[in-house]
């Protein structure tokens, strides 16, 4: 295994929620594998992969797999997510890192995303009104705002987010610690939103395409409204 100190860890999420469709949803290890395969073919940048998750069984050896914490797993959604701010991510993880959803798909060159420089960046899609990051990626300096995690309380941030009118879990905590004036990436830079960027047609720029809510690449209804969904899957399987 690779020093994590020298290289970018790129850090995918995988857990089970008992309310949640995951079947549906593709949160599985095939989907860990297919985003492994998509970035050894559009990052250059020296990288490892490396998987959070409370189930192992099926992800790729060469994946290096971290158990998932138990902070904040009462609360549901992506809120666990939040202790990835604490200072000792740079033991666990690295000390540089990103994280990329698994509803995504990579299309295009990740280098001139994921080489930015600034001590972290956020996704600013606008898909949420009110709400300035969305949490499908990130890239950070491990330990860059400790304030995010630090200040958390799973009994009182949940309800401080809805009172300030932000949508969603960790995106909406960290959007209400850090306010709007981080550096992002946004469709500009080639990092998508399927309904609000990629229907019908798939914009020349595209690096990256997240599908968040109910509409899944996988899905026939995604399929059909944008075409390019299996042109893809034609272009990979024949690949």
């Amino acid at each position: 295994m690779s020093d994590p100190a020298a290289r970018l860890q790129i850090v995918l999420w995988k857990w089970r929620h008992p309310r949640k469709l995951h079947v549906l949803f593709d949160y599985s290890a095939e989907a860990v594998n297919r985003l492994r395969h998509e970035l050894a073919e559009h990052l250059t940048i020296p990288h490892d992969v490396v998987c959070i998750t409370d189930d192992p069984n099926g992800i790729d050896g060469e994946i290096r797999v971290l158990p998932l914490w138990d902070n904040a797993a009462a609360l549901g959604g992506c809120w666990r997510r939040l202790r990835a701010f604490a200072p000792d991510m740079v033991e666990l993880i690295g000390p540089r890192f990103a994280w990329i959803d698994l509803d995504s798909t990579i299309l295009g060159s990740m280098d001139a995303i994921l080489s930015r420089t600034e001590d972290i960046v956020l996704y600013r899609s606008n898909s949420i009104e009110g709400t300035p990051y969305n949490g499908s990626m990130l890239l950070m300096t491990a330990g860059a705002r400790p304030q995010v995690w630090r200040d958390f309380d799973a009994e009182r941030s949940p309800e401080i987010t809805r009172a300030a009118g932000l949508n969603g879990t960790d995106q909406a905590w960290f959007g209400h610690i850090l306010g709007a004036g981080e550096a992002v990436w946004t469709a500009k830079d080639g990092v998508m939103h399927f309904v609000r960027d990629c229907v019908p047609d798939l914009p020349p720029q595209s690096r990256i395409v997240f599908f968040p809510g109910v509409q899944k690449m996988h899905m026939p209804n995604a399929r059909r409204h944008a075409p390019w969904i299996d042109e893809k899957r034609r272009m990979t399987d024949a690949s």
